[in-house]
């Protein structure tokens, strides 16, 4: 009777974590230009985002990290780390809809809902024209080893002239939130 309530402990310890983790596979982990077919209204419609707030100075790196999703957990420690750099590397820091100590000035903005499927950074040069919008980083692991936005913060006057949208990556969105 012991080796089976040990067995069936030792299938529940194991199986919880397994399930979670598929769980979590099939519902937030894939590629983001699968929830995001139009890169370019995407883009445009994050800028008409940040057009309508007048109080953020640019160049600027701007957080969205949505609150409900379980992504935002993952994201949050690489987001305040680039809050960090960008701050020391001249730029203003802000994040829409939330209020994370350090992660920077919070701002109230009416986001379309197609533009919150997943955290996502924007940054933008000195004239407000966004220059990389996308995700933070390539995997399910939000890190600086996988960054895509590292070299973007390094000097506000070293972004480049066209836009990027980085959303050829697998990796965590906040599908059904």
């Amino acid at each position: 009777m012991k080796s089976l309530k040990g067995w069936l402990a030792a299938a529940v310890l194991g199986g919880v974590p397994l399930f979670a983790g598929l769980w979590f596979n099939q519902t937030h982990l894939g590629w983001l230009n699968e929830s995001i077919p139009d890169p370019d209204a995407f883009a445009s419609g994050w800028q008409q985002t940040v057009d309508a707030q007048p109080q953020i100075r640019h160049p600027a790196v701007i957080h969205w990290l949505p609150r409900s999703c379980l992504c935002r957990l993952l994201t949050l420690p690489h987001a305040l780390q680039i809050s960090a750099e960008a701050a020391a590397n001249g730029f203003s820091v802000y994040q829409f809809n939330a209020d994370e100590r350090a992660l920077g000035t919070p701002v109230s903005a009416e986001l379309d809902a197609r533009l919150g499927v997943s955290p996502t950074i924007l940054i933008t040069n000195s004239q407000g024209q966004i220059r990389y919008v996308g995700a933070y980083s390539n995997g399910i692991r939000c890190s600086r080893g996988s960054s895509l936005v590292a070299t973007f913060i390094v000097d506000p006057a070293r972004l480049p002239r066209h836009r990027v949208v980085g959303l050829n990556v697998e990796t965590c969105r906040c599908l059904g939130q």
